[in-house]
């Protein structure tokens, strides 16, 4: 890519969440006149705006996002939260010669190898499980992107380390806001883990945001492999864009399905088998007897990792180190908020999958559960709903599901379409719905916080959802965790 920010040039930021400070500091970096605008000013009084100000930075505080940035004179970084419709009178964001999103620009900044991991559900957890398992080989890789820190973040640590780079790559979650509008991006992986419904509230068409999902595909060239989920149809058509090369993951049990000689990891319950790959005996196998995390697609996710690891490492000469990969995969413990079990009080265990906004990952979580002869959970739904049914969650809830605990914006749209296959129950605030869950529980069961919403009707986030999800936790604790260590 073109040098997009030359020293001394105007740029515009929109939007004041983490992204965006982010950028505004690195093109401040970069010696480019930085202004910012978002329409909710409150965003701009943490501290860390003010030492964006203090080196010269403008808020523009008589200005809101809408179409007059389209027209803007200046380079714009776009922050990836702002719906395009708001800016460019579009659902998906044009491509414009003065517009970029943040972590495109900064991937162009960005001077090691890039992994980087989309799709729909398990973005979070592969993209923590792929930076554990190369630290553990032996790298030093950047983490971030669209989940934890910016890789605006990332480009500021490397211009500051005065040529000695913490990192030799980066590991990068991305999403589907953020290749909508891409023009350029160049990674050596990318995982495209999985595509199913999600956000319809911004796309308003699953045709729309499949294509932002698969639009990154049609930029690479032969220096990127793409990994496809094998069990999914998208691969297909979706592998003729660009010239990328392919790998595959599959599982044991859907129907073999040829890949030809291209890379593939087929997922067994306790192990994986890798085929197709120079230099690696087909049918190798690798345990994962020892991975801590069950449900939500985990193993699926691991598949990928595997897969992504071998392949960096053979791309730079390495050999694989298979008992570090193995002590990797069984030191892995997974993220907050993603079926992370909290506590067991009087017999009943709380599962934190804040994590889970939208159907499909309630979908992965409920598949997970172990079959009980009977179903054992009780399920919190609820919040902001994104535009999808939520009737593909029924198969599932009749397997582990006793009772569904509603609450919300959704609250009546998800009663009207689940209560005819369970019982739903409805709930005016977050505490009542913990509190009613419990009760309906009995010992040995659980209480699952799988929302399919995502939480800006009540929380500024999935993670501030799970915090009040512990804390209601730990209220009952107070109130009944002796008599539950006791009978436990």
């Amino acid at each position: 890519m073109e040098e997009f920010i030359a020293r001394g040039s105007e740029v515009l930021v929109v939007g004041g969440g983490r992204s965006g400070l982010s950028a505004a500091n690195l093109a401040a970096d970069l010696g480019a006149k930085v202004s910012v605008v978002d329409d909710d000013s409150g965003s701009f009084s943490s501290v860390d705006w003010g030492r964006f100000r203090s080196r010269g930075g403008h808020i523009l505080r008589d200005r809101t996002i809408g179409p007059w940035i389209r027209e803007s004179p200046c380079k714009v970084i776009m922050s990836p939260g702002i719906p395009p419709i708001r800016w460019s009178g579009e659902v998906v964001a044009p491509p414009l010669a003065h517009v970029r999103g943040e972590l495109e620009w900064a991937a162009s900044l960005w001077p090691h190898p890039v992994i980087a991991i989309a799709g729909t559900n398990g973005k979070s957890t592969t993209t923590a499980l792929v930076g554990h398992l190369l630290s553990v080989v032996g790298h030093s890789p950047f983490i971030g992107g669209n989940f934890g820190t910016p890789l605006s973040e990332g480009v500021r640590q490397v211009l500051q380390s005065g040529g000695h780079s913490p990192y030799d790559c980066g590991v990068i979650e991305v999403s589907s806001f953020q290749t909508e509008s891409m023009q350029a991006f160049s990674p050596s992986l990318y995982l495209l883990l999985n595509i199913t419904p999600d956000h319809l509230d911004r796309y308003g068409d699953y045709d729309l945001y499949r294509e932002a999902k698969l639009r990154a595909v049609s930029l690479f060239g032969e220096e990127t492999t793409v990994i496809w989920n094998g069990g999914q149809e998208d691969y297909r058509n979706g592998r003729k864009r660009g010239a990328a090369k392919a790998a595959f993951v599959t599982h044991s049990e859907s129907p073999h399905t040829s890949f030809g000689e291209a890379p593939a990891v087929r997922i067994h319950p306790d192990r994986l088998e890798i085929s197709g790959i120079g230099g690696v005996p087909s049918g190798w196998q690798i345990s994962t007897r020892n991975f801590r995390l069950s449900g939500g697609g985990n193993l699926e996710n691991l598949g990928f990792s595997v897969l992504a690891v071998i392949l960096f490492l053979l791309g730079r000469g390495r050999q694989i180190p298979l008992p570090l990969l193995e002590q990797g995969i069984a030191s892995f413990t997974g993220l907050p908020h993603r079926m992370e079990r909290i506590a067991t009080v009087r017999g009943v265990t709380f599962v934190n999958d804040s994590k889970a906004t939208n159907v499909g990952a309630v979908e992965a979580a409920l598949a997970g559960l172990p079959d009980s002869g009977r179903p054992t959970t009780v399920l919190i739904l609820g919040g902001r709903d994104k535009g999808g049914s939520y009737l593909p969650l029924v198969p599932g809830i009749r397997r582990h599901v006793k009772e569904v605990v509603v609450l919300g914006e959704a609250r009546e749209k998800i009663r009207r379409e689940l209560s005819p296959h369970v019982p739903v129950e409805e709930a005016s605030d977050f505490q009542e719905a913990v509190a009613r869950a419990f009760s309906i529980a009995d010992p040995g069961e659980t209480v699952l916080l799988s929302p399919a919403c995502s939480s800006y009707d009540m929380f500024h986030g999935y993670e501030e959802r799970g915090e009040s999800f512990r804390e209601a936790v730990r209220r009952l604790e107070e109130q009944f965790g002796e008599k539950g260590r006791q009978g436990s």
